[in-house]
């Protein structure tokens, strides 16, 4: 079975970026990128290489739009304590994005809570993880 093990978010600010997933989430740097196509950042939690990418033309980018195209509609990050997840979370400057009738929902702890980072990438917060995932 392939395994997804690589997601890449566009931004015009690789460091900022960068700087919140590491503090947000508690991601590790793993290595940068300063290239003739691109400027930025590589992070890990040890499983899922997350690429933190500013786009210096539109050939590499491949994404039309490039190299002003930023984001990646959302991503899923599984947590153990979701209390201690979103205080850190939000402290690292995520904004909370509840949809309706979510929010009661949250408080029973059956569904993803949905923030919004840098670049408005919606990051979904999970103590339960999704289908297929565990």
């Amino acid at each position: 079975m392939a395994r997804i093990r690589h997601i890449a978010i566009g931004t015009q600010d690789p460091e900022g970026t960068a700087r919140f997933y590491i503090d947000g989430l508690g991601l590790k740097e793993v290595g940068r990128l300063d290239s003739a196509t691109a400027e930025g950042y590589y992070l890990s939690d040890g499983h899922i290489n997350l690429a933190i990418l500013k786009f210096k033309s539109d050939e590499p980018a491949i994404t039309e739009g490039a190299p002003k195209y930023t984001g990646v509609h959302h991503f899923g990050v599984e947590v153990e304590d979701m209390e201690k997840a979103r205080a850190r979370f939000e402290k690292a400057g995520a904004v909370h994005r509840p949809y309706p009738g979510t929010e009661e929902m949250e408080k029973r702890g059956n569904v993803e809570v949905k923030f919004s980072g840098p670049d408005g990438v919606t990051i979904d917060l999970s103590e339960h993880g999704w289908a297929g995932t565990k």
